[in-house]
Formats: structure tokens, sequence, C-alpha cells
């Protein structure tokens, strides 16, 4: 079962395996309840699936000798989802 941190959420990087579907059905229910009632999660959630979106059009860019343009060419944009990378990776 996932648990949540010390302030009641759920951290970005359970997020990011929600929006990849990682996660049993059995481990998505308190998420998804967690959701109805959190606009902070809520927007976790949003930035996650961002993210994912971002990373498959780049990797399949990759993959089939795509299009040199940056996938984020707001530059706001791919300063917030650095930082929510950032996060992930320390398991927040």
């Amino acid at each position: 079962m996932l648990k949540t941190g010390m302030d009641g959420h759920f951290p970005y990087a359970v997020w990011e395996e929600y929006v990849m579907r990682m996660l049993s059905a059995e481990e998505c229910t308190p998420m998804e309840e967690h959701l109805l009632v959190c606009p902070a999660c809520q927007d976790l959630l949003a930035e996650a699936d961002e993210y994912i979106e971002i990373a498959k059009t780049a990797l399949t860019r990759m993959t089939h000798g795509g299009s040199d343009q940056p996938v984020v060419k707001d530059s706001r944009t791919r300063r917030r989802l650095s930082k929510g990378a950032a996060a992930a990776s320390r398991g927040y």
C-alpha cells in the first residue's frame, strides 16, 4: 500500500507512476480519492502528466530522427518542469 508523506500528500514520484499506469488498481484508489479533495495534488498530477507527455514526445523524436526544435518552447514551462523532475529525483 502506498503511503503519503508527513504532509498527507502523495509524493511527486508516485504521481508519475500513476500517470505511467505503473500502479495497481488497489494503489490507485486512495490516490484518486485524495485527488477529489486536494487541489495541490491535482496540480502535481497535472505537472506529472505534462512532464510524461513531453518526455514521450522527446523520445519519439529521438528514436525517429525528429525535429531539432525543442519539445517545450516556453522557457517558463521548461523551468517549471525541470523543477518537478528535480523534486521527483529527491523523492517528493
